[in-house]
């Protein structure tokens, strides 16, 4: 499966957590999107889905998972420097401009 097959998918459960009126389908997406905002193996995968996603609701889970990494103290200082000022800066600049 190719990395935009698998962005897509993601996107498409994205949905589902943040619109799903159907609670079990609204917990499954909960439950297997949480990696992204609990462990720090997922910073680069919240990153690729920064600079590659199309939907609203794919960049707000990157985004809601990139800021607790970073408000999380357990990683470095200096890559929550790294998160911050490369993921943030980059997203606003793109979206925004």
């Amino acid at each position: 499966m190719s990395s935009m097959e698998s962005l897509a998918q993601l996107e498409v459960l994205c949905e589902k957590l943040y619109n799903s009126r159907d609670s079990a389908e609204r917990a499954h997406a909960e439950s297997t999107l949480k990696c992204f905002s609990e462990n720090s193996e997922y910073i680069s995968q919240c990153q690729y889905i920064l600079d590659n996603a199309t939907t609203p609701y794919a960049l707000m889970l990157a985004s809601s998972s990139l800021l607790k990494q970073v408000s999380d103290r357990s990683l470095s200082l200096q890559l929550r420097l790294d998160i911050r000022n490369v993921s943030f800066c980059k997203h606003i600049a793109w979206h925004y401009s």
